[in-house]
């Protein structure tokens, strides 16, 4: 175990320890939760999955309890919801009781009384829901102190990243039929692969903002945090579930592959958290 000087923080890298470390670690979670969350219930929207949004909605339930047990005094969540000109926490907390209720309106509209109402509610619920999927990623990329994590395109890569793992869930729960099941196979293709080449922008961009990023993205390629990303977030998050999909549509290889996804969606969050740092004070060049 490599041994922290009390001055390192004057002239290294310091690694964020809050977000990632100890009940941390729940940050992580609660950002999949709210990415896949939101995603699901996208794409089951498109894919008129009842079952799919029912599942979206115990994940972003997932979020906000995940969020609250983040919390060093959880029984104040409650003042979380008053700060939503300033804090995009206080935005998304928002966002996700907003996305719970309506959702569960449009729902039970959709089971006893489908129609107009129900429409209205599947329109709302679909703003909410990318708004649940975003938020996320502002909530990190508006840390301007972590370099790595100040960036524009941790938006999208998340909101992408919830958009495949939604997806590899509706891969096992829609009901079977050729054309639909297909449909969703081709677009988790596409979806892998945008996933992937946005990772990979992200990743390039960060070499060129700052030497802070630059040695975060060292750490994630090459150091402590590279088996999580190359085994957890490229190995099971992408290649293996595309390399399935194309060899195979069994029922098996369906629920294998939504497994991986899921589990990449997880590291994926992880390894960016794990990888924030802190300038020097004293920086040696």
């Amino acid at each position: 175990m490599i041994q922290t000087k009390p001055y390192d923080f004057m002239i290294k890298y310091t690694p964020q320890r809050d977000w990632i470390e100890g009940h941390g670690i729940l940050l992580a979670f609660a950002l999949f939760f709210g990415g896949i969350a939101g995603g699901l219930y996208l794409t089951s929207l498109y894919f008129d999955s009842l079952v799919g949004m029912f599942i979206a909605w115990l994940l972003a339930m997932a979020t906000g309890i995940t969020d609250m047990a983040h919390l060093t005094k959880p029984k104040r969540f409650w003042r979380i919801m008053f700060k939503p000109q300033t804090s995009w926490i206080s935005r998304g907390f928002i966002l996700i009781w907003l996305f719970l209720g309506s959702t569960a309106i449009q729902l039970a509209l959709s089971q006893w009384a489908p129609g107009g109402a129900e429409t209205f509610f599947k329109v709302v619920s679909g703003i909410l829901a990318f708004g649940v999927a975003i938020y996320s990623g502002f909530v990190v990329s508006f840390v301007g102190g972590i370099k790595i994590w100040n960036s524009a395109i941790i938006p999208i890569l998340f909101v992408v990243a919830g958009l495949t793992g939604g997806l590899a869930v509706l891969l096992i729960v829609v009901p079977d039929g050729v054309y639909l099941g297909m449909a969703i196979y081709n677009i988790m293709l596409i979806a892998l692969v945008v996933y992937a080449v946005f990772l990979a922008i992200y990743l390039w961009v960060s070499t060129y903002e700052s030497k802070a990023a630059r040695d975060s993205v060292t750490r994630i390629l090459q150091g402590n945090i590279a088996p999580a990303f190359w085994l957890g977030v490229i190995a099971l998050g992408i290649v293996i579930p595309i390399i399935i999909l194309l060899a195979s549509n069994a029922t098996a290889a369906l629920v294998i592959t939504a497994i991986c996804a899921i589990i990449g969606g997880v590291a994926l969050r992880y390894v960016i958290l794990k990888a924030g740092v802190y300038s020097p004070l004293l920086p040696s060049e």
